[in-house]
């Protein structure tokens, strides 16, 4: 739902990115198992099947109906606040701000990491035979 639909290997990326980052972790693990709980509850409410069994549009008028998009991220907070803590935020940054994460979507060095001088310089450096702004000296 958070990823765009074009991207191959999102759910792969999900589920390896989630068992990583909770590996070594069980109070924030059981923290993404209950705020997860917590939204496939309310969408059996609401809809009367699991959060994952709903079509993208109906999973994103759930999220915006709960707030979640403006939440404030807090692991204590209300479970609006949790959800866009441990599912969220997190699987946001995971996509577009880590090596793997960033490749599915095209976006060859996250901020952050590393990628080596031909990289940086292909993303701020005209080409060589393009036009040259400024006077012309480099």
């Amino acid at each position: 739902m958070l990823y765009p639909s074009d991207v191959d290997g999102r759910r792969e990326f999900v589920e390896t990115y989630a068992l990583g980052r909770t590996e070594d972790r069980p109070a924030y693990r059981d923290g993404v198992r209950e705020a997860a709980a917590q939204l496939d509850a309310v969408a059996r409410d609401w809809n009367g099947d699991s959060y994952a069994d709903l079509d993208a549009e109906t999973r994103d008028r759930i999220l915006r109906r709960l707030g979640v998009e403006t939440a404030e991220p807090d692991p204590e907070g209300p479970i609006t606040d949790r959800i866009r803590f441990y599912l969220v935020d997190d699987l946001l940054f995971a996509f577009y701000a880590s090596p793997v994460g960033g490749r599915l979507v095209g976006i060859e060095n996250p901020i952050g990491y590393p990628g080596g001088i031909e990289s940086y310089q292909r993303g701020s450096m005209p080409d060589r035979d393009g036009p040259r702004g400024g006077d012309g000296d480099g």
